[in-house]
């Protein structure tokens, strides 16, 4: 006798791939090493108010949580100083939303 309910699976069904870049590739294989780990606490002690704010007039700005790659790592962005900004969660998350979609267009155009 089943003990649960039977799921409805539409024709095609598939459960969601990870993401295309990660792959289940653990921090360390994706560039996030010690070097990242010293550079993100160089970058939260110099930019203790996220960029974003500051450029767009919040009032007053929020504190810095995230040390963001200006240049996203999977476009050819480096692990250089100039290529890391200090953000706050919110714009963090807007930013790596924004490029996610970009990259889900470059993904679709390429497979067509």
């Amino acid at each position: 006798m089943p003990t649960q309910a039977p799921r409805f699976r539409p024709p095609g069904w598939r459960p969601p791939e990870p993401w295309a870049t990660s792959k289940g590739k653990s921090r360390q294989q994706r560039g996030y090493d010690a070097g990242h780990d010293e550079m993100r606490k160089r970058v939260l002690i110099e930019e203790p108010w996220c960029r974003e704010c500051l450029r767009t007039g919040v009032a007053p700005p929020r504190r810095t949580t995230v040390a963001d790659h200006i240049h996203n790592r999977a476009e050819g962005g480096g692990n250089i100083r100039e290529n890391y900004q200090g953000l706050c969660d919110p714009h963090s998350k807007a930013k790596t939303a924004r490029e996610s979609a970009r990259a889900r267009r470059r993904n679709r155009s390429d497979s067509e």
